[in-house]
């Protein structure tokens, strides 16, 4: 049986902390695993598998995900940034993507013989943003984002977010569509090293229920409805990724982590 390559797509119902395992030694004491060149957030491919997997040590999962003796017949890749939510004056918030995320999402359908995107990509200036028809993130012409308000061009990527929305979301694509955002590169790299979340954590005391020395550290996130996608390429095991949700990265069990696979993907 030969080789097939699938796209997957997974939203963030929670905050998830895809982390480095290492101290960072900055103001971010544990920042989430990142691309080296481009700075984007990432969930790591092996994070991933080793969710799927969860542990088990039968010669299905031996077969589909790999084990000492033989290679997995599944691959996976890491989980990329495909539309990043930034809160917005207007409509909660955006869902903002870039040329660049975009035209690297072509690419590799491509190279894996996937029907690629077919609407044009076009290149917004550092100052606009692109929009589909009937957007809601708009307030007096601009897109009033947490930090930068850029020019609006409404309907400048109508057919960009409708085949986006059908891909990703099926059903769902009204959601999307209505904050769907292209946006310069420059200004998308900005919300990815700016736009995570931050959360602060402690340790207590068991008796004195008082924070312990040295027991505060904050970490990073990547927020709520981030959408992500990876590929999934193998002869064999892709049911495997037939699940409605994952729970992966760190503080699981204060309820992080929780993705959820979107119907879209090919």
């Amino acid at each position: 049986m030969g080789e097939k390559a699938k796209l997957i797509f997974w939203q963030a119902l929670t905050p998830v902390h895809p982390g480095t395992g290492q101290d960072s030694s900055s103001v971010v004491d544990l920042p989430v695993a990142r691309e080296v060149a481009t700075g984007f957030p990432i969930i790591p491919a092996s994070s991933l598998k080793g969710v799927l997997r969860d542990g088990r040590e039968d010669e299905r999962a031996n077969r589909v995900f790999g084990s000492l003796e033989s290679a997995a017949e599944l691959t996976l890749t890491d989980a990329r940034v495909l539309f990043l939510p930034v809160r917005a004056y207007a409509g909660t918030f955006a869902f903002l993507t870039s040329p660049l995320v975009l035209e690297r999402l072509r690419r590799d359908q491509k190279a894996l013989g996937l029907s690629p995107l077919q609407a044009k990509i076009p290149t917004p200036g550092k100052t606009e943003a692109l929009l589909g028809a009937g957007p809601t993130i708009v307030h007096g012409g601009q897109v009033i984002l947490e930090d930068i308000d850029l020019e609006a061009r409404v309907g400048a990527v109508s057919g960009l977010a409708e085949e986006l929305g059908r891909l990703v979301f099926g059903n769902e694509a009204g959601y999307f569509q209505e904050r769907f955002a292209l946006v310069h590169d420059d200004v998308f790299a900005y919300f990815c090293e700016m736009g995570m979340e931050i959360i602060a954590r402690v340790k207590l005391n068991p008796d004195s229920k008082t924070v312990v020395k040295g027991g505060l550290w904050y970490e990073e996130a990547i927020p709520a409805e981030t959408v992500l996608s990876c590929f999934a390429i193998g002869s064999e095991g892709f049911e495997e990724l037939e699940r409605p949700y994952l729970q992966i990265g760190g503080q699981a069990s204060v309820g992080r982590g929780l993705l959820r696979r979107l119907g879209g993907g090919a």
